[in-house]
């Protein structure tokens, strides 16, 4: 099995998908998206009885030609709420729906909720590090964000890292960073950087090699993740069940349920890129002898997800837990919905910002 790289620009791009024994995998165009595009393949090289052979076709979206207006700006400009993030997939999904490309492979905290018509969430591959990591200027003595002094400044893009830090640290000041991780990485290390430490998933450092950069990684249970962070996801079109039994072969159902409870909670909620959101969740598999019944025993496991709301400023927050065993992902997704409503029932509908 091999796998090459080719580029697209849609939606004017030529149709490759007739490539004779060759399945395209659609990617942004980051050393990152790149990277996980070929761990995906790299998986699949593993567990295929079958040799196939695998291309990568790069295309653009919109989050990435626009790299300097903050993400709320962005969001409101396509729409606002969960329909911000397609920012980062709807270039994509049009090659996809038009057949150019049989699957796309996405950040999961990328992906928009509510998918377009005739696609679908086929694979979640086992889940990594959720946390979201603290790095340090280059030549920074300071080991953690909690010995900032006063006025530091920390750069982040994203609205829940930015209310988490003014409710955690009010003495530090947040500003915008925008960029790859290696643009993000030169705008800290500059020497007329303004940034004291950024903040990025710990993931995505991960997967580029770069955890040398990582200073600290912060508590889910202080600094909750975004949903979805940490994962990937592997859309499909409907149409394609030659395809969605092939990509099954990455699915992990703990990971799967996990990053559908998260969604479907988001989704009930109907926050976005722009809404200060975060969740820890966690799934543990029923032990054989808690289950002498094979075919219950299963893949079931319990499933745990709380989730954060805070405003913007970071002094209000609702939190609401719940906990279940579930077995299919239905279950899961229900699990997120009763989450979701516990948060509305306790008033989250106050903290969420008014959509346009």
């Amino acid at each position: 099995m091999t796998s090459n790289m080719s580029s697209f620009e849609p939606p004017a791009i030529e149709d490759v998908s007739s490539s004779s024994g060759t399945v395209m995998i659609g990617s942004r165009k980051s050393d990152l998206a790149l990277t996980q595009s070929r761990s995906i393949i790299s998986i699949l090289n593993q567990t295929l009885d079958t040799p196939t052979k695998f291309e990568i076709a790069t295309g653009s979206v919109v989050g990435d030609a626009d790299k300097e207006s903050p993400f709320a700006l962005l969001s409101k400009q396509t729409g606002g709420s969960d329909i911000g993030k397609s920012l980062w997939t709807n270039g994509l999904e049009s090659s996809l729906v038009a057949g150019k490309v049989q699957f796309l492979v996405h950040c999961l905290k990328d992906m928009p909720t509510t998918l377009p018509p005739k696609c679908l969430l086929g694979a979640i591959p086992e889940r990594e590090d959720c946390s979201d990591a603290v790095i340090m200027r280059s030549d920074s003595d300071f080991t953690s964000i909690d010995q900032l002094p006063p006025g530091s400044v920390v750069g982040s893009s994203s609205s829940r890292r930015r209310a988490l830090v003014r409710r955690n640290w009010p003495h530090l000041e947040v500003e915008e960073c925008r960029g790859n991780i290696d643009t993000r990485l030169a705008k800290l290390d500059a020497p007329s950087s303004p940034f004291s430490c950024i903040l990025l998933a710990t993931a995505g450092l991960s997967r580029l090699g770069l955890e040398h950069r990582i200073t600290q990684r912060l508590d889910p249970n202080v600094f909750p993740y975004a949903v979805g962070q940490g994962a990937l996801g592997v859309e499909l079109s409907t149409d394609r069940p030659d395809i969605l039994q092939l990509v099954q072969h990455v699915d992990h159902k703990p990971s799967r349920w996990r990053g559908m409870a998260e969604r479907a909670m988001l989704r009930t909620l109907q926050g976005g890129c722009s809404t200060p959101i975060g969740v820890c969740s966690s799934f543990e598999p029923v032990k054989e002898k808690e289950s002498a019944d094979k075919e219950k025993r299963g893949d079931s496991g319990t499933l745990r997800l709380q989730a954060t709301v805070i405003d913007i400023e970071g002094k209000s927050v609702i939190c609401a837990e719940d906990v279940r065993t579930v077995m299919c992902d239905d279950e899961a997704e229900q699990l997120g919905v009763s989450v979701a409503n516990m948060l509305l029932e306790k008033g989250a509908r106050d903290l969420l910002p008014k959509q346009s």
